[in-house]
């Protein structure tokens, strides 16, 4: 058998959260998946488009589409907007931003 390497202690200055990024080069990237993602799931593709708002501690993605493709974005019971909503949340607050894409009706 192979000896196992010690773990290292947990030091807080090792990990800081959007140290190394871009926060605004992050957030364009983000949106710019949000409506590549949105644009695959509609009939129109033409008529995404993904609005950026920052605030103070939040960052809203607002996706607007045509009426007819609500539908398809939303999914069946929330499902797709609920999905997408978790990986975008994900992808940010591992670089501690808070995000909510959010759909106008």
């Amino acid at each position: 058998m192979t000896e196992m390497e010690p773990l290292k202690p947990y030091r807080s200055e090792d990990k800081v959260k959007g140290a190394d990024i871009d926060q605004e080069v992050y957030r364009e990237e983000i949106r710019g998946l949000i409506e590549k993602v949105v644009r695959f799931l509609v009939d129109e593709p033409e008529s995404v488009t993904v609005t950026t708002y920052v605030g103070p501690k939040t960052t809203v993605y607002r996706v607007n589409c045509a009426k007819d493709n609500l539908g398809q974005v939303i999914g069946a019971q929330g499902k797709t907007i609920m999905g997408l909503r978790a990986v975008v949340h994900a992808m940010t607050a591992r670089n501690g931003i808070r995000s909510i894409v959010e759909i106008p009706v």
